[in-house]
């Protein structure tokens, strides 16, 4: 859905509106906005339910010592650190080489995660990064939390002990965002000061991971409630929507104080939210029959990394941000390949750079 959504703004600089009608223009610009937003939301969920699992199973059936953190520390950043720190390498020297510049001092703190913690990302530089600082902070804060409680409690049923302790993770960083909408410390600006900052989306993953607590421990419910839970996240997911979409109300950026004040403070609970309560449901759906197909998506899921990292900053903004079409032929040539060069690069990365260090972290660490 993101690079979806960063394909549909490279149409919109390519396509002038006369091309093809407003209210097609209109739909590129909504889809460019709101799959955007949707789009990460989404990732955050399924990111929690599947590292979720992870830790669960972790704690359940082992001492959860330092080591135990440790080893999921190594598996998740062998993993996710080396593609990371390649691709934010070259974004630096390209940035240098076309702006003619020595690279300054703030971009080496996205080395560490370190570039929207609790302040505003930086402009302009490697955007698409702020939400993979989200995730690092989630995978490091989250076992911390986990390994911490439990070792000052001593909990003797393991299973209600770890509920207690994702509701306590997720209660924190609710209250922290919501105390914040009375007075946002980053200013005015929700993209940058509230969606987009470390402290304030940290609990998007932890619905994820409840889905998985429940999932593991309580499927028999989920199955049986999978339906509706989807029903209602799915109908909510489309009344976000809309009001994302629907400039009269103005939902991010709202005059009215109670509109604005609810958007900062719950906003991103609900998003996340609705995507969590349709989990039991799609985890229920039966792999595709169609190999082709199967096939397809299954590549593309595991080129996606790939593609989030490099479709954007390293591709659009580089090559694609400044062309201009003439007409819809040319465009959706660009457009297609745009496309084909993103998926090439990405699978190129993921044979040639990401498996082999996958392959790697079973010597520095235990499956």
């Amino acid at each position: 859905m993101v690079v979806i959504a960063h394909s549909s703004e490279y149409l919109l600089r390519l396509i002038n509106a006369r091309y093809i009608g407003n209210a097609a223009h209109w739909f590129f610009d909504q889809v460019h906005y709101s799959f955007g937003l949707l789009g990460v939301e989404l990732f955050f969920v399924l990111s929690g339910f599947l590292i979720g699992n992870i830790l669960i199973k972790t704690f359940i059936n082992s001492p959860f010592s330092f080591s135990d953190v440790r080893n999921f520390w190594v598996r998740r950043w062998f993993r996710t650190l080396p593609l990371y720190w390649l691709v934010l390498t070259a974004n630096i020297i390209l940035y240098a080489i076309i702006h003619h510049e020595v690279p300054a001092a703030y971009k080496f703190s996205y080395y560490f995660f370190l570039q929207n913690l609790w302040y505003p990302h930086p402009p302009y530089f490697f955007g698409e990064s702020w939400s993979l600082s989200v995730e690092e902070w989630f995978y490091i804060t989250l076992p911390v939390a986990m390994y911490l409680s439990a070792l000052i409690f001593h909990p003797s049923d393991k299973k209600k002990f770890l509920l207690r302790v994702f509701v306590a993770y997720l209660a924190v960083f609710l209250l922290t965002r919501f105390f914040n909408a009375f007075h946002p410390i980053n200013g005015p600006d929700q993209d940058t000061g509230i969606r987009k900052v470390v402290v304030f989306r940290l609990d998007a993953v932890m619905y994820g991971v409840l889905i998985a607590y429940f999932n593991n421990y309580s499927s028999h419910i989920l199955n049986r409630l999978k339906n509706y839970l989807f029903l209602i996240g799915i109908s909510g997911t489309i009344f976000i929507f809309y009001l994302l979409t629907n400039t009269s109300v103005n939902i991010t950026a709202s005059s009215s104080p109670a509109i604005r004040f609810s958007s900062d403070a719950f906003l991103y609970l609900f998003i996340p939210l609705f995507f969590s309560l349709c989990l039991p449901y799609a985890y229920n759906i039966k792999t595709l029959k169609n190999k082709y197909a199967a096939a397809f998506f299954g590549h593309i899921s595991k080129i996606s990394y790939s593609m989030y990292l490099v479709h954007y900053t390293l591709i659009f903004i580089t090559y694609f941000c400044y062309m201009k079409s003439v007409s819809m032929h040319a465009a959706a040539a660009y457009y297609v390949l745009y496309w084909v060069i993103v998926i090439t690069l990405s699978s190129i990365l993921y044979k040639y750079f990401e498996s082999p260090i996958m392959r790697l972290r079973d010597k520095f660490s235990e499956k």
